[in-house]
């Protein structure tokens, strides 16, 4: 198993990109990452106290999903990898897609048969996989390029073996086929009756002359029967239900039965993996004041059903000296209720803007009143330490599901989509444990005038701008932009535009990239802000971001200059007028040259945007800043 092969920073192996059940990309192969039930957290038990994130708050809110839910653990940050003596909790992977072939000798076979291959005394060295032919002196093999998924979640390869076995229906390797219709229909018509030969030795070559599909073909050495790879992406199957993030089980990799069918993508391609990550930003005054190694003893005692709840707290609580209550309110398991994404927010919106700096130092804050000083807004927070927990719960294959679907119960949720969530866990949603990272950075929470706004949101030209991008959502191909777009709102566009703005003039004063930079959308009938934040990273955090604050007129002078620079696009006056431009049509004046910022970045994915709505000389909401 390529364990080893995981040499990226932690947070890698949980983002948007990439967690447990998604392909990363290493310098040698592509793997898929195992879920986390195989890195070794089940062997520790009261050492799993060095790995516990606590953030009741958000554990709370997780449990309408995962009732037996316990704690949140840590992604274990890389270290040498040492075969004597590994890590006692380390991420595990297995290389997918499974076939291989030699760039030499061109043989074309599957991780087990190329393992087969290679002499048994010298299995230490085969991984990366390698050629065994003597001529290809241990060449490094590489990988196919193409899986396919289906829209319960599974992914497995192509049937390569019998790729080269085409039914007398299949067209496409005909020369000056005509019928692309059918062919886009149908794809390979695949014999699977059997293979080509009883002797099938494959080999996969490339055209140097022709660069698509077509010149790239299977031939069997043996039988000399081929086929090439055009019509690949059409090719269409019944689901085998594989499971390859779960590891193996006796010698075999998990599945389950499925009646979906498969579509064919690039191993790189967005729509193989989307993780269901929820984030919360810590608030010292929302947790239980107990320490990780109480929590494991207490979490022991009372799986051990020896004894009754009643007698370990009074016991347990006489031994360490701990309040009764303290106790109970971690033992607590009343009634859990759904918490909405916009609800959990507003809590962290409030405490942000209505309290102290608090005597927990894992944070801290100030409120800044800036009503006279910058136009269009109210008040500041200046957050120069800001505490963040990230938790991974599912993924989806195929596309993305909203942020209120990723709690939501099952029959709610199957109602709203055709894809389905897959655990990070064996246990599905009855597991004890979830990988999270824990993020320390800074930030600006930018609140915006809300009587202002109140007057904005109510012009018809505005109300107009957001009913264009509804319009074109209902005919979107995807569920979650027409669930989003529903409750999409002028102020929800406005401050996701601005938060854009923002973010792109940062980069030239702030001494981050946008790349790091994050925004956190407060938007509803009660929230009116927007947290623009940077956390420990590649790049770090200095204060460059929160220290902006320091000075308001050079704050105002960088958001006037935001806004100023939205007025001149290289694309205009395309982008200007644009009626939908973007994935779905889901971006009116907006795109690449002036609005849009990197992926990791944005909430919505670089979607519902339109800067018309601000810089408008009629009715933009910072009209008065354009026409000074």
């Amino acid at each position: 198993m390529p364990f080893q092969k995981l040499q990226h920073s932690r947070s890698k192996h949980i983002s948007n990109y990439g967690g447990v059940g998604s392909i990363i990309e290493t310098t040698d192969c592509s793997i898929i990452i195992e879920t986390f039930d195989n890195w070794g957290y089940s062997n520790l038990n009261q050492a799993l106290s060095d790995f516990i994130l606590k953030d009741d708050r958000l554990l709370q809110r997780l449990k309408i999903r995962f009732p037996n839910l316990k704690h949140l653990v840590s992604i274990p940050s890389y270290k040498s990898y040492n075969q004597n003596n590994p890590p006692i909790v380390q991420p595990k992977a297995n290389y997918f897609p499974k076939w291989f072939y030699c760039p030499q000798c061109h043989r074309f076979a599957d991780y087990a048969e190329w393992k087969k291959r290679w002499p048994n005394a010298r299995l230490n060295f085969f991984d990366p996989p390698k050629c065994a032919n003597k001529d290809c002196k241990e060449s490094h093999l590489e990988q196919i390029r193409f899986v396919s998924t289906c829209a319960d979640g599974h992914i497995l390869d192509l049937p390569w073996a019998y790729w080269n076995n085409r039914l007398p229906n299949d067209k496409t390797n005909i020369e000056d086929n005509d019928d692309e219709n059918t062919t886009k229909l149908k794809g390979p018509q695949l014999d699977f009756s059997k293979k080509c030969c009883e002797n099938q030795s494959l080999k996969y070559k490339i055209s140097r002359e022709n660069t698509e599909l077509s010149g790239i073909w299977i031939e069997c050495e043996n039988c000399k029967k081929k086929a090439n790879l055009k019509g690949v992406f059409n090719y269409e199957q019944k689901c085998l239900g594989k499971k390859y993030w779960l590891g193996q089980t006796v010698g075999k990799f998990s599945d389950e039965p499925c009646e979906q069918t498969t579509s064919v993508k690039v191993k790189t391609s967005n729509s193989v993996y989307y993780a269901n990550t929820l984030s919360s930003l810590f608030i010292p005054d929302l947790q239980i004041n107990l320490s990780n190694e109480n929590r494991i003893e207490l979490d022991n005692l009372i799986d051990s059903g020896q004894i009754p709840k009643e007698q370990i707290i009074q016991f347990y609580s006489i031994q360490k000296g701990i309040s009764k209550e303290l106790i109970e309110q971690y033992l607590e398991t009343g009634e859990i209720k759904y918490i909405p994404d916009n609800v959990y927010r507003q809590t962290e919106y409030e405490y942000f803007l209505n309290k102290d700096q608090p005597e927990d130092k894992q944070i801290k804050f100030r409120v800044i009143n800036c009503e006279d000083q910058i136009f269009g807004f109210s008040k500041l927070v200046k957050i120069d330490k800001l505490k963040r927990i990230s938790v991974q719960t599912s993924f989806t294959r195929n596309e993305p599901i909203d942020i209120d679907s990723i709690l939501q119960d099952q029959n709610d949720y199957a109602s709203n989509y055709n894809v389905k969530r897959q655990s990070v866990s064996k246990n599905n949603f009855d597991t004890k444990t979830l990988p999270a990272i824990e993020s320390y950075g800074e930030g600006i929470i930018f609140v915006l005038d809300n009587q202002l706004l109140s007057q904005w949101e109510m012009q018809e030209d505005v109300i107009l701008r957001t009913e264009i991008i509804k319009s074109n959502a209902s005919s979107a191909d995807w569920k979650s932009h027409k669930i989003i777009a529903e409750t999409l709102t002028p102020r929800k566009m406005l401050i996701h535009t601005l938060s854009h703005l923002i973010m792109r003039e940062l980069e030239y004063v702030s001494g981050y990239p946008t790349s790091s930079l994050q925004e956190r959308l407060f938007v509803s009938e009660n929230m009116h802000g927007l947290l623009i934040s940077a956390f420990d990273g590649t790049d770090g955090y200095l204060g460059g971001l929160s220290n902006l604050c320091n000075d308001l007129t050079n704050l105002n002078k960088i958001i006037e200059s935001a806004i100023f620079r939205a007025t001149d696009c290289s694309s205009d006056p395309i982008c200007l007028d644009s009626t939908g431009q973007g994935v779905g049509q889901l971006n009116l004046s907006a795109c690449h040259s002036c609005t849009l910022t990197p992926e990791t970045s944005c909430e919505l994915s670089n979607l519902y945007l339109d800067r018309k709505l601000l810089i408008d000389r009629n009715y933009g909401y910072f009209k008065n800043v354009i026409n000074e």
